[in-house]
């Protein structure tokens, strides 16, 4: 069992399809703009990936303690830590290239703001 999950962590068995979905294999570099608490990345990890996510909050990526977050549970199964980035994924078109692929396989699984309640970010008009 990881060290860090959620209310809204991803089932392991869910992770691993979908990065079989994805092609996700050695050498690939994988994406999830939505992390959380890093399941699919975790599983991309597993697959030889390397990984990158963003989130919104960044209480989920800082985690709870420094033995309970995104990187510890990397720790516990031994893999490189993600490459993690406080992002705001509304405004898109500042964050990605449109004319090359940046990315082998993007793998997410969109916030719905059900289980965990969403949040906003940005500035106040």
């Amino acid at each position: 069992k990881r060290s860090y999950l959620g209310p809204t962590s991803m089932d392991s068995e869910l992770s691993l399809i979908m990065t079989n979905l994805a092609k996700v294999q050695k050498g690939s570099f994988a994406f999830d703009p939505f992390v959380g608490t890093g399941s699919i990345l975790l599983t991309a990890a597993l697959r030889g990936a390397q990984t990158f996510g963003t989130d919104i909050d960044l209480r989920v990526l800082r985690g709870r303690n420094p033995n309970e977050n995104i990187v510890s549970n990397f720790q516990q199964y031994g893999l490189p830590p993600p490459e993690l980035v406080r992002s705001d994924n509304s405004i898109y078109h500042r964050h990605f290239r449109k004319h090359l692929p940046l990315f082998d396989a993007i793998v997410t699984d969109p916030p719905y703001g059900i289980r965990a309640g969403a949040r906003k970010s940005g500035s106040r008009r």
